[in-house]
């Protein structure tokens, strides 16, 4: 066993993993937590490599996180689903879901530089997983509330928020719960558009279903953020279902709202870049993949796009990290300003963006991506340092395998970025 010190007691103490290995694998560190999680104790471990222990690891993978890591200097992460876990720990907690595997974060930061050393950081994010699967209970205990009170009316205006509308929008009935949440007067809601809830953060594309849903005689689930009558955003879990006349054709809509809001909250914590405050790559990641699995036309036709900051590594040497933390706060900004609504970008990990434009050809992402490079480049961080971004541009095929568009999207960043940086490549 390799002997080095280490803050034992303040490492131990975490209620989370932590362990310490070099770009070979080898663990100089192993603390309490995944002692216990893992049932193998630091005696048994340190000094040998992980892949004796858990071979299932994709390395090649965390060799390259590794590596970037000790690179840039700044932490990376090693990206987790819900099927695929970094190190498969049992959940100690007594729950009564169907989540027995932990749920987990990676994080990988620089440690001894000279000796090739990082941590890795391992967080139980079930909790939040745990969260979603409640609410989903609760949704479906709140649909058969409503269907078996449908005669008690006084009952469901007290205890469910429930809207119904015409079948061309304007607001007929609201319950005082629903008045209370919201905080108007029924007097007032009643002869309105239902429109005046609509929110300018939920895509269009997502009212365009819900209202192709009911006209077509189908219920329709979704989240929705509406604002009460002082401004605060909130966010209801949404089930709208149609309502025949005794002929069988369309007469109303009941629409019934759960609230959701510190949910989504806590949920923001999870995909959120905390830094630049864009998507983080999990959710990326969630977002292409469901895509690509329910291959709709409407959502597959998409350009990708990589954007890597020009020489950061030499803006932290020469300004320090807390610049090149402003400079990539900046990038984010600058992509985000330059794309419209419908498009996504999240950090990608490090000094890399990853970009998501819909329904655009090539040479129109190749403008809105030239628009993007000339804001990054036009914006200057404490007023004089200049900061460019070399753009990789591809469109995915639909049914192809992502990782086909994304080597293509490399390759056009490379060609980006070989071909003098600050431009955009296109492959």
């Amino acid at each position: 066993m390799i002997a080095i010190k280490y803050p034992d007691i303040l490492l131990d103490s975490l209620e989370n993993g932590h362990m310490i290995i070099d770009d070979k694998f080898i663990i100089s560190y192993w603390n309490r937590w995944l002692a216990i999680n893992t049932q193998i104790q630091k005696e048994e471990i340190i000094g040998k490599s992980l892949k004796e222990f858990y071979p299932e690891i994709n390395y090649k993978v965390l060799y390259r996180k590794i590596r970037t890591a000790l690179v840039i200097g700044t932490p990376t992460f090693y990206d987790t689903n819900s099927s695929t876990k970094f190190i498969s720990m049992n959940r100690n907690k007594v729950t009564t879901s169907s989540l027995k595997l932990m749920q987990q974060q990676v994080t990988i930061s620089p440690y001894i530089l000279h000796e090739n050393k990082v941590m890795v950081s391992i967080y139980d994010i079930s909790e939040l997983f745990e969260a979603k699967l409640l609410i989903k209970k609760e949704i479906v205990k709140v649909s058969r509330l409503n269907d078996k009170l449908e005669a008690e009316k006084e009952i469901i205006d007290k205890n469910i928020m429930m809207i119904k509308t015409s079948f061309d929008g304007i607001i007929i009935d609201v319950s005082t719960l629903f008045c209370q949440f919201f905080e108007f007067e029924k007097d007032f809601l009643l002869g309105k558009n239902i429109s005046i809830f609509k929110s300018p953060d939920i895509p269009e594309a997502t009212y365009k279903e819900l209202w192709w849903s009911v006209k077509n005689k189908k219920s329709w689930s979704g989240e929705l953020k509406n604002k009460t009558s002082g401004g605060v955003e909130k966010w209801v879990q949404t089930r709208v279902t149609p309502i025949m006349d005794e002929n069988g054709e369309l007469s109303e809509f009941s629409a019934v709202y759960h609230d959701i809001t510190n949910e989504k909250l806590l949920a923001q914590l999870y995909i959120t870049d905390p830094l630049t405050k864009l998507y983080n790559r999990a959710r990326f990641d969630e977002v292409i993949n469901f895509i690509v699995k329910h291959q709709r036309k409407a959502d597959t036709d998409f350009i990708l796009a990589i954007v890597d900051v020009d020489y950061f590594k030499s803006i932290n040497d020469k300004y320090g990290h807390q610049v090149g933390d402003e400079a990539l706060v900046s990038v984010a900004n600058s992509l985000k300003n330059s794309l419209r609504e419908d498009d996504l970008v999240a950090r990608w990990g490090g000094e890399e963006f990853v970009i998501m434009l819909k329904n655009v050809t090539l040479d129109e992402a190749k403008m809105i991506m030239e628009k993007a490079r000339e804001s990054v480049q036009k914006n200057k961080i404490n007023n004089n340092i200049s900061v460019t971004a070399s753009f990789g541009l591809t469109k995915y095929i639909i049914g192809e395998d992502t990782k086909e568009t994304f080597k293509r999207v490399d390759d056009a960043l490379y060609e980006a970025k070989n071909g003098g940086r600050n431009r955009v490549a296109v492959k």
